[in-house]
């Protein structure tokens, strides 16, 4: 197999960073209520998403849920919008390895077959990796986005942050398509995209143990593939 999976210690875990430690005390309580929230959107959905349920997932009083979010509707809301923020900022993050291994591509050289399908391959094992690690680390985080989407079909008020949060985590796969493709790129990122998030919905609940990495690098690689122009699919090894 040639992605390795880390298994993440606490899928669930609340406990506060460093930089949050320095916040103030309401703003650490609000941020633990919007984190929780987060939470519980991801093991309940919408209709278990309570004031309740929030404050006893984060071991708090329930008065100081509704102090600081007397609106349900609102606490969802702002939760939605902390989680979009958190997907969108380790999307970026992670796809900045490919970014720079680009950066130092001589484009002439991929004239050669050869050279363009080695390129295929190391992107192809990056984004895989990239994917298996989301999967096994932000299961909670990618739950909550499918709620977001699904959830938008209902509540229009969703729509404008949907569309922030798609064009946030579009960008750094449309400048790694530019690459290739100067004429129309964010069209083979918007494949790339719907591929790419298609695979990490299908194996949110799988097992660590029992995700198909092999057949996550076939797909990723065909897609990188097409998104290069190139009809030889084969990966070596």
């Amino acid at each position: 197999m040639l992605i390795s999976i880390i298994r993440p210690n606490n899928m669930f875990s609340t406990k506060e960073s460093p930089a949050v430690k320095r916040r103030s005390k309401g703003e650490q309580t609000r941020l633990l209520i919007l984190q929780s929230a987060i939470e519980v959107l991801a093991k309940n959905g919408i209709k278990g998403t309570t004031h309740r349920a929030i404050a006893n997932h984060a071991k708090i009083q329930l008065s100081l849920t509704t102090y600081y979010f007397k609106d349900i509707q609102e606490l969802v809301h702002q939760a939605f919008i902390l989680c979009s923020s958190q997907i969108t900022a380790k999307t970026s993050l992670a796809w900045q390895p490919a970014v720079e291994l680009l950066a130092n591509v001589n484009k002439t050289s991929l004239r050669k077959i050869s050279e363009k399908e080695s390129l295929r391959n190391q992107l192809a094992i990056m984004a895989t990796q990239c994917l298996v690690k989301r999967i096994v680390d932000s299961s909670v985080e990618l739950a909550v986005q499918q709620l977001l989407f699904t959830e938008v079909r209902v509540n229009p008020q969703l729509a404008s942050l949907t569309e922030i949060h798609r064009a946030a985590s579009l960008k750094p796969i449309i400048e790694l398509c530019e690459f290739f493709n100067s004429h129309d790129p964010h069209i083979d990122a918007d494949i790339m995209a719907t591929v790419f998030t298609q695979i990490e919905y299908r194996n949110i609940n799988v097992p660590v143990e029992q995700l198909d990495t092999d057949n996550i690098l076939a797909i990723v690689t065909r897609v990188i593939g097409y998104a290069m122009n190139l009809k030889s699919l084969a990966l070596s090894s």
